[in-house]
């Protein structure tokens, strides 16, 4: 006997077909501007879950990112490293945050001066705490070898942890090629403010012994600010058969007016967070723009809670309404802020408290308290605390 197994009829089977990509290919972005040097890369590297990470690694690298501008390509990464104590062990805090540069691509090669800065982000007032501008002078060509350009020591507090538990570190570059800087108008003002011989004004201001006294073009100083225009005086010194003007500032420093008459000629300002707060009153009282713009962006970067009293203070006595606010936003929900006014740690509040008590009971109410510490014992401070 025969037994027939019988099998239901199944569907015909269909081939199967690769899901078709709806994206195909790659795309790069490069920026092509008529000067480099104005071009300012910023990269934000979030490092998650912060202390577990940095516990179990002897190193921490960021992934390799590219910046690319008129032909010239980069590539960077940034790294954290370790001190070691006396036993030879790690340090985890405070951290040493690297700048690395791992390749280069070039049609042209020669120097370039590389401007970086570092921030760490404080997540209690979601605002950028930047160290100092560093700078340093690199020969670009084709390589591919990893090549340390400069590091910060960077302490991670309990405010730069988000809610994460993650910390961000920020990274603004700038690259200058040094041909482009030769033939800049930027530079050949300054050439024509350190060499001419046809300057025709000299700037009164407080010297020391040693220091050259200030010259300048008073066509340049017309056309840049009408109120120094019209500070300048007939000067008839037969010492000085070239000078026909004097511009009277002797109540500011020379170094300070070395930097005023930088930036009139180059729109420029040397070591621009050491002059900032000085130069902002200036900028404003003499009607230089861009100067003021230059000031506030400066002060703003340099925002820590030990000093944002004092440039509360001077954006109000400036009436600098942009780098007002950002301070008064800084002081959001900041209790080291808070805690400074309540016990009357820093002097500049207490300072603030006594000539500017409007502006004392806005600050103390963007972060929810109104009270006086007048009265309260304080701790000395200075301006500088």
């Amino acid at each position: 006997m025969v037994k027939l197994t019988m099998k239901m009829p199944t569907k015909p089977k269909t081939a199967h077909k690769e899901p078709i990509e709806l994206e195909v290919g790659t795309v790069s972005e490069e920026i092509e501007v008529p000067v480099a040097s104005e071009v300012v890369f910023r990269k934000n590297w979030r490092i998650k879950r912060f202390h577990k990470t940095i516990a179990k690694r002897d190193f921490v690298d960021s992934p390799v990112f590219r910046c690319s501008v008129n032909g010239m390509t980069t590539f960077w990464n940034i790294s954290v490293r370790f001190w070691k104590g006396p036993n030879g062990k790690k340090i985890t805090n405070p951290l040493v945050v690297c700048l690395n540069l791992t390749g280069c691509e070039t049609e042209e090669t020669g120097q370039a001066r590389v401007r970086f800065q570092f921030g760490v982000w404080d997540a209690s007032i979601k605002h950028w705490e930047c160290c100092p501008i560093s700078s340093v002078v690199l020969n670009l060509q084709n390589s591919q070898e990893l090549l340390s350009v400069g590091y910060k020591s960077l302490g991670i507090l309990d405010r730069h942890l988000d809610s994460s538990k993650d910390v961000s570190i920020m990274l603004k570059l700038q690259i200058i090629q040094s041909d482009e800087e030769v033939h800049s108008l930027s530079q050949d003002m300054a050439r024509l403010l350190s060499k001419a011989d046809d300057k025709d004004t000299v700037v009164e201001c407080a010297s020391k012994e040693g220091e050259s006294p200030i010259k300048v073009h008073s066509w340049i100083v017309r056309t840049r600010s009408g109120k120094l225009a019209a500070k300048l005086q007939k000067c008839e010194d037969d010492k000085l058969p070239n000078i026909k003007y004097k511009l009277d500032l002797s109540d500011f420093q020379h170094c300070l007016i070395t930097e005023l008459v930088r930036y009139i000629y180059t729109d420029k300002v040397d070591n621009a967070d050491t002059h900032a707060n000085k130069l902002l009153p200036l900028s404003t009282r003499y009607q230089l723009p861009g100067l003021t713009a230059l000031c506030e962006r400066t002060l703003l970067e340099s925002l820590t809670p030990s000093n944002v009293a004092n440039i509360l203070l001077l954006a109000d006595q400036c009436r600098c309404e942009n780098l007002r606010k950002a301070a008064l936003h800084y002081c959001e929900n900041s209790e080291e802020i808070k805690e400074s006014v309540h016990i009357g740690k820093t002097l500049a509040w207490r300072v603030m408290e006594m000539v500017n008590p409007d502006l004392f009971l806005e600050a103390c109410e963007s972060f929810g308290s109104s009270s006086s510490n007048l009265d309260s014992p304080g701790t000395p401070g200075s301006w500088s605390d």
